[in-house]
């Protein structure tokens, strides 16, 4: 493993400000790994809408693409959130549960969870978290850690026998 990769917030920036730019550093990490890949990638800048990033992923590999909209996550203590419209920081009015959502594939096609630790990704087809609850653990993930096959084979036969892999 690189040494500096378990180098984090060494200048000692606020902890909620911290958090928000780990987001956005992961972001730009995604997107920088997905185009040394080969993957062209387009980073979306309206922070209003459920996905971070458009990835040009394969139908079957070398043939025919299809753009599918991501959401890229940080991974929690081992878990991975699939909900939104919370804050890691503070609001000024708090009304429990009236901003937050889960994640359906009519926000996103697909979520890719950060690990901070180690930088790897997780690829995970929104449509596998429908039957999940509001989080999973990333050891219950592992068919998916760095799965480039995913983006390389976007489509329902693939998906399908990818999603028999894991556990319920």
């Amino acid at each position: 493993m690189v040494e500096w990769i378990n180098s984090t917030n060494i200048t000692g920036l606020d902890k909620g400000r911290y958090a928000a730019s780990l987001g956005d550093a992961h972001q730009y990490l995604v997107i920088g790994i997905l185009m040394r890949l080969g993957f062209q990638v387009a980073h979306v800048t309206d922070r209003g809408l459920p996905y971070d990033i458009v990835i040009r992923a394969f139908k079957k590999k070398g043939g025919e693409t299809v753009l599918i909209r991501c959401q890229v996550r940080t991974i929690r203590k081992g878990r991975i959130s699939f909900i939104a419209g919370t804050r890691a920081g503070v609001d000024r009015e708090y009304k429990s549960g009236v901003k937050q959502y889960k994640f359906t594939t009519e926000h996103n096609d697909l979520l890719i969870g950060v690990d901070p630790e180690t930088l790897d990704l997780y690829l995970i087809p929104t449509r596998f978290t429908e039957k999940w609850g509001r989080e999973k653990a990333v050891s219950k993930l592992k068919p998916l850690k760095n799965n480039w096959d995913i983006l390389l084979n976007w489509n329902d036969e693939f998906l399908r026998k990818l999603q028999e892999q894991l556990p319920p």
